[in-house]
């Protein structure tokens, strides 16, 4: 037979099927995969690209700017980096918390560097005065 459905010439079922009519799931007696055969090539393994990248990112903040908002950004990092295969979901949820503490991260260092600069700027550094000695 040819087709969908059929049995390859020559198959012998090693279970003791009537040729494949009845005794095998999967063939074409609507079994455990249905009339299409068992299902083909896996999906591709998630990927932890981002979580790394996500983690080394908060821990290169946390040591530069000494920033307090990176520390959950890197436990966030680490938690999506163990989850990467056991539970995809959870690990893209976490990884998007530690890109957006990252940012937040970012966010108050140029903050705080505009600050700084401003206060170096209108400080009075002219230390002369109008009278005196």
């Amino acid at each position: 037979m040819s087709g969908y459905g059929g049995v390859p010439p020559g198959w012998h079922d090693p279970y003791g099927g009537q040729g494949g009519y009845g005794g095998t799931p999967g063939w074409d007696d609507g079994g455990a995969y249905g009339p299409y055969g068992p299902p083909g090539v896996p999906h591709a393994p998630v990927s932890n690209g981002s979580a790394i990248a996500a983690l080394v990112c908060n821990c290169v903040v946390a040591l530069l700017c000494c920033n307090i908002v990176a520390i959950p950004g890197i436990v966030t990092g680490a938690l999506a980096l163990g989850r990467v295969q056991t539970d995809p979901a959870s690990a893209r949820r976490l990884t998007i918390w530690s890109w957006s503490l990252f940012a937040a991260s970012v966010l108050i260092g140029i903050i705080l560097l505009i600050v700084y600069v401003a206060f170096i700027v209108t400080s009075d550094s002219d230390y002369t005065s109008t009278g005196g000695v």
